[in-house]
């Protein structure tokens, strides 16, 4: 089995609960002196097996790290980390998952070595929102329903608004209403990629 760490929990002692964004599920698993493995790190890919048999949760074992090329960068593991975190609480009520999940985080974790890390967050989230279909275009705000001009503010989840609803920076509409379509970050800058990547790590 293969997984995504998406939450580490302390247990007693230094046990550890484990949740994995699995292919089709978002498990937690027990792993007795968890905290001593540097291998169960949060944002890891690892392979692992299932041992059922306990009445509380089942055990994690035989756990092998599944590595990509950019986690000795410290600072492109920290962005990876911060994009994994948010998964647990998005999906943490849902009984079965889409392999979408999942294959989301993988397309991600290839592309980080060589693509800017901020950018593919910000292009994941859009595919994310797309196949959830909670996606709104900049088209009407969605505080007071009205159309939206050449300038557009953001909510959590990327809901467009006008500035003055919600008193927040603004992008050219022009701009977004390209990445809105195509799910490319291309028309960007920098400044646009981190006001985006900001609203986007405080929840999907």
């Amino acid at each position: 089995m293969k997984g995504f760490i998406v939450s580490l929990r302390p247990a007693r002692d230094e046990d550890l609960i484990v949740t994995l964004l699995e292919e089709h599920a978002l498990r937690s698993y027990y792993r007795f002196y968890g905290a001593r493995h540097s291998i169960l790190q949060l944002g890891y890919l690892i392979d692992y097996e299932s041992e059922e048999e306990s009445r509380y949760m089942p055990r994690l074992r035989k756990v092998s790290h599944l590595g990509f090329p950019w986690l000795f960068r410290r600072n492109r593991l920290m962005l990876w980390q911060q994009f994994v975190r948010l998964f647990e609480p998005h999906l943490r009520d849902t009984e079965r998952l889409d392999p979408f999940y999942f294959n989301l985080l993988l397309d991600a974790a290839h592309r980080w070595e060589k693509q800017n890390p901020k950018r593919v967050i910000c292009e994941a989230a859009h595919r994310l929102l797309r196949f959830e279909g909670r996606l709104h275009p900049p088209t009407h705000c969605y505080i007071c329903e009205k159309p939206l001009g050449e300038e557009v503010a953001l909510m959590t989840a990327l809901l467009p608004t006008h500035p003055g609803c919600i008193y927040g920076p603004a992008i050219p509409r022009s701009q977004l209403q390209n990445y809105f379509e195509t799910g490319k970050t291309t028309w960007l800058d920098d400044r646009e990629i981190d006001y985006l990547y900001r609203l986007i790590l405080k929840g999907l």
